[in-house]
Formats: C-alpha cells, structure tokens, sequence
C-alpha cells in the first residue's frame, strides 16, 4: 500500500466513523441494551471494517455497517437467555426492522404501544404475566414463585402471549422483538 493510498483510506475510514459511530452505538445499546457490549462491538465492526475497505467492493458504507452490527447483536442475543419463542420472534424482527426506523423508536414509546395492544387482546393471567415479565423485569423463575405456578406454565403464558400479539399485526412483530430484547 502506497502512501497516498494509506492517506485516501484513513480519510474514507474517519469520514464513516465520524459519520455513523454514534448511530451504530445507538443501535447496538437498543438491541443489547448494555454499554460493554456495545462499544465492543461497535469496536469490532470498525476494526474489521478497516480491514475490509480495500479487499471489498461496498456500495453503502451505512447499510454494511448497520447489517454488520445487526448480525453481532443476533450472535450476542443468541447467547442470552431468551426462550426459543422469544428468538424466533427477535429473529423475525431483526428482518423487517429497516435501519432507520430502529434508532428513531425510543424504549419507552415502543413499550407504551405494545402495552396498549396486549391490554386490548390478552387475557388477565395471560396479560399479567406478560407485564411482570416485560414491564416489571422478572425472571420467569421470580414469576412463578410470584404467582405459585410452575415455570411452564409461566412460559406458556408469555409465549401465548406473544402469538397474540404476533398474530395482530407485523407492525407488533418489530415492538416485540425490540421490547423482549430491551428488557
């Protein structure tokens, strides 16, 4: 690598940071919702990406780089504790949610609009146990000591829950999987 390439590459490379580092994080945290993990992977993303920039043909440097951080963030959530519904459902979302819209939607607006619509079409128990779980943090293990239930029931509650609400409408499909893997 020449010089003046090495000089052409740095001023590409500090003009997409200095452009889209601060969106990624954002979108990172949303997804993760943990700081370390974050910046980790917003670090991982930019190193590889540096690595990349002359071996590469990349039309759209923010679309490659928010796919890049999407899929981290998959890999990371895979690891979580999230049941198999609850992946499924994150899955689908990290599909149909479109860049932009992830980093204009705030934690609490989604969670406001998704408590409107499982008050609208959940059942009590059903309903009450999907709060605990996503509004009020609790373990499924908390909850069914909670209620005095066994943890498949509780689980079977929340994945009743979530196929209602999925059933509703793909707009909730992208609220949950935000929801779920905000809480």
């Amino acid at each position: 690598m020449t010089h003046n390439t090495f000089i052409n590459k740095k001023l590409v490379f500090n003009k997409v940071y200095e452009q889209n580092w601060k969106a990624l994080y954002v979108f990172a945290f949303n997804i993760l919702r943990d700081k370390q993990s974050a910046e980790d992977i917003i670090q991982e993303i930019f190193i590889d990406f540096w690595l990349r920039m002359g071996e590469t043909d990349i039309q759209n440097f923010t679309a490659y780089l928010f796919q890049a951080v999407r899929n981290q963030c998959a890999k990371k959530l895979k690891s979580k504790k999230l049941t198999a519904f609850e992946l499924e459902i994150f899955e689908e979302a990290l599909q149909l949610i479109e860049d932009e819209q992830t980093i204009e939607f705030s934690k609490e607006i989604l969670m406001e609009e998704v408590k409107q619509k499982a008050h609208e079409i959940l059942p009590k128990k059903c309903l009450d146990i999907f709060t605990l779980r996503f509004y009020d943090n609790m373990t499924i293990k908390e909850i069914a000591e909670q209620k005095s239930l066994s943890i498949s029931t509780v689980e079977n509650q929340i994945n009743k829950a979530l196929k209602l609400l999925k059933a509703g409408n793909n707009y909730y499909i992208k609220l949950l999987g935000i929801l779920i893997v905000c809480s």
